[in-house]
């Protein structure tokens, strides 16, 4: 395939003034960009190889993310019968919704199935750029329930972000899970584990849960925080005057394919824990978070 890549943010990107869009929508074209580029570079046969999420290559994934896009211009979602194979790993509304996008995209030629989310990326970045701020603020579903439509915007860059990682990681590139989108993306993370802690993995009453992530370059995202189990679960500064019920060290790929459930953690592979074992185990057990 032709890997020489027109930039696909010529259309948009630039129409939407830095300073003005919400952060959102900045860390989202800035996304996109970074995926562009990563596709851009990419040897035929790596459109094929396998992922980690369950029945998806590489090429399903991008299908995925340029499907979902396509709905949130206004297309309709694909009126197809999923295979019998697909029913394996589908195990939900979204996921049939995801699906049928991914379907719909296996018969495309490469180039096509890369065109195909570059046009999407494209309208969606003339989309957002024409949102007033109003539009931005108004009430809209999304997979975290109701939210403004800016905060959409945000679990989308998320989304993006992994779906990034999940590629790399395929076809065995350096991770880069770093920088400003990185970091603003792992709040997704952040926000998540108190109910990991408190309701997953039901530790008690009293229980101070201490995560470490840790980082030796820029393509990693360290960071501390505890949470602590109050009558509720809630984050609190790390305060190493107060001893830790558990405490539990990632190297950052880890950390995010754990909670994002592309990997089981497990202490000694990429995770050290420390303190109350049992309570440690449990909460790598049910670490998961996404849908």
């Amino acid at each position: 395939m032709d890997t020489t890549s027109p930039d696909v943010s010529t259309d948009a990107p630039n129409a939407e003034p830095a300073g003005t869009a919400p952060v959102e929508v900045r860390h989202l074209i800035q996304q996109w960009k970074r995926l562009d580029e990563l596709l851009a570079g990419l040897k035929k046969d790596d459109w094929t190889a396998p992922t980690s999420l369950p029945g998806w290559t590489v090429r399903d994934v991008v299908a995925h993310v340029a499907g979902t896009e396509h709905m949130l211009a206004g297309e309709s979602v694909p009126d197809i019968e999923l295979p019998a194979s697909a029913h394996e790993y589908v195990r939900n509304p979204i996921g049939e919704l995801n699906e049928k996008f991914v379907q719909e995209a296996r018969p495309l030629a490469i180039e096509d199935a890369f065109e195909d989310f570059r046009e999407a990326v494209a309208e969606r970045t003339r989309q957002l750029a024409e949102m007033t701020a109003a539009d931005l603020e108004a009430e809209t579903d999304s997979p975290v329930g109701r939210v403004p439509y800016r905060t959409f915007m945000g679990v989308r860059v998320f989304d993006c972000w992994v779906h990034e990682d999940d590629i790399r990681q395929a076809i065995g590139m350096q991770h880069h899970l770093g920088g400003d989108t990185g970091r603003f993306a792992v709040a997704e993370i952040v926000r998540a584990l108190p109910r990991i802690v408190g309701k997953k993995a039901a530790a008690p009453d009293g229980s101070r849960v201490r995560f470490r992530i840790t980082g030796e370059t820029d393509t990693d995202l360290p960071l501390a925080t505890d949470v602590v189990v109050d009558g509720r679960a809630s984050l609190a500064d790390v305060d190493d005057t107060a001893p830790a019920t558990v405490e539990l060290v990632f190297d950052t790929p880890t950390f995010v394919r754990a909670t994002t459930g592309r990997i089981v953690a497990e202490p000694g592979d990429g995770v050290e824990v420390s303190g109350d074992e049992d309570l440690g185990r449990a909460i790598l057990g049910s670490l998961t978070f996404t849908i």
